[in-house]
């Protein structure tokens, strides 16, 4: 069934929170207030199992939030991440897009691995999944891949994630991808810097905001699209308020966790708080808030990155970073940065939706004859956060045992229910 009523609601859409009803018809929305009311009494007396209605009372319906950085591992890291609970995780965290990063094994570096991923994707995705390909080939910094055979067929982002492009090739990449119409999205972190070590007194903000500027100043000569990934410390806001100013095609994103937490949350399980880049000051985190507030950083991704718990016993020198973040990202910033009057609630919805949608090149807000994809939000709605209940395979969230306010309880994606709260894990 993917023919929905939802009343009584208030609906997010055009950067502004509206009291009214929504309808979808064949998975695409089909009108708003009066007429969506009207649409449905039509349908319901024509016939009554032809539609479903939906109470939304209390609750916020948004378009479905998009994540531009989430590691699937699918294929070959099967036993951390499939397509299928990666995906189910994120629609039971509202999102309804999400951006595959290529470090796999083997990688997407290849059409080969492409149509394998493609046909993963289509037999097991629950919600829509983008493919991001490798900037080198095996992501080994040596070759660039074949951008424009990916480009010919729809892939446009590439990114070597979790290994950054080195100075060799990364001109040649930005002059390549600049004539192609890609995205580079690039993983800041400067090695020669890093030390041995897993939190900030081992990767120092010095790693992050020099390899930015390194790579701005290409972008100044090129004119590539830049997307600047998980950004974690104030210099790099600044260098990003300033390419903006100079109108360059620059965009930025930020993880829940750098905007929620700081070195100093660090506790048992340290695994559990062990990411890149690392948390750092509260000077940081206050610096990101502020560049999301003002949109200086367009976007919220998770970086949802999951891990068993292999991290809750100890760490050793081949410990994994990332943390779990597809089904707590709202309603951590929600409870976090909304309900304490940090980021307006608008400014956060416009982060999950129409903001990561311009920078990918789609329309991610909610207008008439828009696929349904779309997200039920109950801002009442309070639980701790409980590893039992995620459907992802990764255990290790720093936010296990919080209490949170904001839950997703229904997400479509073309209009067929992907996650309703009521058939949740319990």
């Amino acid at each position: 069934m993917n023919n929905w009523y939802l009343h009584d609601g208030v609906v997010y859409r055009g950067r502004r929170l509206r009291r009214e009803d929504l309808l979808v018809i064949n998975g695409t929305v089909a009108a708003f207030g009066h007429e969506a009311k009207a649409g449905f009494e039509a349908m319901k007396n024509a016939d009554p199992a032809s539609v479903t209605a939906y109470n939304a009372s209390g609750c916020v319906i948004s378009h479905g939030f998009l994540d531009l950085h989430v590691h699937l591992r699918e294929p070959g890291f099967e036993s951390k991440e499939t397509i299928a609970t990666g995906t189910k995780a994120a629609a039971a965290g509202g999102f309804t897009t999400v951006c595959a990063m290529p470090n796999t094994n083997p990688s997407l570096d290849s059409l080969d691995q492409l149509w394998d991923l493609k046909k993963r994707i289509q037999k097991e995705a629950q919600v829509k999944t983008i493919p991001i390909a490798a900037v080198t080939k095996n992501r080994a910094g040596q070759v660039l891949t074949d951008f424009a055979a990916f480009v010919e067929h729809g892939v446009v982002l590439f990114s070597d994630d979790g290994d950054p492009v080195p100075d060799p090739l990364l001109r040649e990449a930005m002059t390549e991808l600049a004539a192609l119409g890609g995205l580079l999205v690039n993983h800041l972190e400067e090695k020669s810097l890093v030390k041995p070590g897993f939190f900030a007194e081992a990767i120092p903000p010095q790693s992050e905001y020099l390899m930015l500027e390194r790579d701005l100043a290409v972008v100044a000569e090129t004119g590539c699209r830049y997307h600047a990934a998980h950004l974690s410390c104030a210099e790099s806001v600044a260098l990003i308020a300033e390419a903006r100013n100079n109108r360059l095609p620059v965009t930025a994103e930020v993880t829940p966790h750098h905007l929620t937490l700081t070195m100093d949350d660090i506790c048992e399980p340290q695994g559990h708080f062990q990411m890149k880049p690392p948390l750092r000051t509260d000077a940081d985190r206050r610096a990101l808030i502020e560049g999301l507030r003002l949109g200086v950083i367009d976007a919220v991704a998770t970086d949802h990155a999951p891990h068993g718990r292999e991290k809750e016993h100890g760490m050793d020198s081949d410990s994994p970073f990332g943390v779990t973040g597809l089904e707590t990202a709202f309603p951590v910033l929600f409870s976090e940065l909304v309900l304490p009057g940090l980021l307006p609630l608008e400014r956060l919805l416009d982060a999950l939706t129409a903001n990561p949608g311009r920078v990918i090149g789609q329309n991610h807000d909610l207008t008439v004859g828009q696929a349904a994809d779309l997200v039920v939000l109950d801002l009442d709605r309070e639980r701790v956060v409980c590893r039992e209940q995620f459907f992802s395979k990764g255990t290790n969230s720093p936010y296990i045992g919080r209490k949170l306010k904001g839950w997703p309880v229904l997400t479509l994606v073309d209009g067929e229910e992907r996650y309703n709260a009521n058939h949740a894990k319990s």
